[in-house]
């Protein structure tokens, strides 16, 4: 295995992962969609690594006689190691099924828990940048490099003092320009905590730019001292509302899913668990509706579900208007490939060009892409927690 030849005049990217981790890069050519080769080197290694990219995601990699999944997770544990990126197609079989988020979730901890050999000088130190844990259990999730041009004034914010407030209504946007914020929700039963943001990260949602006085559903207050960029609201709604109809639903169903994902890891964390009751409904992957498409609802509902032992894990309900597919630049750790979806007898969906919005896509400012891909992240990221929380009650 291994010894692949990349052309160098291929190469569009290269440095060091002791300055940007394995699980940024990965976030990065995923954001841009890059297919190709990501090749790693390392004095601590006998041989080079490989990471093969279609569309932004790894769909097989090689480290040694490993391949696929169990090859990718080791690479996550090389520190000091080199990269360089050839932008190319590939020949390599597809042994990753999983999506992006998934497999940089799935890596980071394993570094994290020790499951991964740490390899490199930098192997004392902590690699997982892009989504940690803090010193209070809660995901840290970091968004990628700030666009300064959608920054249009800055805020400071003292420890504690909140930020949004759950049902209040409210438009503006902020970036974390430095510290952390926290986001929980407000239950009758007391405080869920869901997830801290870190720099890069955003606050506030895609529907808030498109519906005008908008309820935020959930809390943001300030960890520490914390400095916002307030984003140029005019300017990205200008760009929003000239989106294709087809982008504008696409980008309002993934932030429906995450609305509703959010409620479900609020209802966990008070010992609520939503258990899909799917009777009388039909998988979704069928001949004649893919793995490959991406549909838009016309009528019917849809659950989407994650599989846990024999029991079935609510993550969201669709219905009209919403999205259900396989959307590969927008990575949500649901479906097809991490969870199932499931459709009633009034199911009826019409097929939406992907390569038609993904063209769109690739041409939207840094800022509404960021906001796009920060969106899908936190998806991955509050599924994740939903399913880790269900298998500690399932445990107990």
């Amino acid at each position: 295995m291994g010894g692949w030849i990349m052309n160098k005049s291929n190469v569009v990217l290269k440095g060091s992962l002791s300055f940007i981790n394995l699980g940024e890069m990965l976030q990065i050519l995923g954001g841009n969609g890059s297919t190709g080769i990501l090749k790693l080197t390392s004095l601590y290694a006998p041989h080079p690594g490989y990471i093969f990219l279609e569309e932004g995601n790894p769909v097989n990699a090689e480290n040694g006689e490993l391949q696929g999944q169990e090859a990718l997770n080791t690479l996550f544990g090389w520190m000091d190691a080199q990269f360089e990126f050839s932008a190319e197609p590939i020949s390599s079989q597809k042994l990753i099924k999983k999506n992006r988020m998934e497999l940089i979730l799935d890596g980071l901890r394993m570094v994290d828990d020790g499951a991964v050999e740490k390899l490199g000088r930098a192997s004392v130190q902590k690699q997982s940048n892009l989504i940690t844990e803090d010193e209070s259990d809660l995901p840290l999730v970091r968004g990628p490099l700030i666009d300064y041009i959608y920054v249009v004034d800055e805020e400071e914010f003292a420890n504690g003092r909140e930020i949004v407030i759950q049902e209040k209504y409210g438009n503006w946007l902020w970036v974390v320009l430095k510290g952390t914020v926290e986001v929980i929700r407000l239950m009758p039963e007391g405080v869920s905590r869901i997830v801290r943001l870190g720099e890069g990260a955003f606050v506030g949602s895609l529907e808030s730019i498109a519906e005008k006085g908008y309820m935020r559903n959930a809390t943001v207050v300030a960890v520490g001292r914390v400095q916002l960029g307030v984003l140029d609201f005019v300017r990205i709604y200008r760009e929003f509302v000239n989106l294709s109809e087809h982008l504008k639903i696409i980008l309002r169903s993934l932030d429906k899913r995450f609305k509703q994902i959010t409620t479900f890891c609020a209802d966990a964390l008070m010992n609520h668990m939503h258990m899909a009751d799917v009777k009388g409904m039909k998988p979704f992957i069928t001949d004649k509706f893919n793995k490959e498409k991406v549909f838009m609802i016309t009528s019917g509902q849809v659950k989407i579900v994650r599989k846990e032992g024999r029991q079935l894990v609510e993550l969201c309900h669709l219905s009209q208007g919403d999205i259900v597919g396989n959307i590969p630049f927008l990575q949500t750790s649901h479906e097809p490939f991490a969870a199932e979806a499931y459709i009633d007898d009034a199911f009826e969906a019409t097929e939406i060009d992907i390569a038609v919005i993904k063209e769109e896509y690739d041409n939207l400012s840094n800022t509404l892409m960021n906001m796009a891909q920060h969106t899908a992240t936190c998806t991955s990221v509050t599924t994740r927690r939903v399913v880790d929380i269900y298998k500690k009650y399932a445990d107990e």
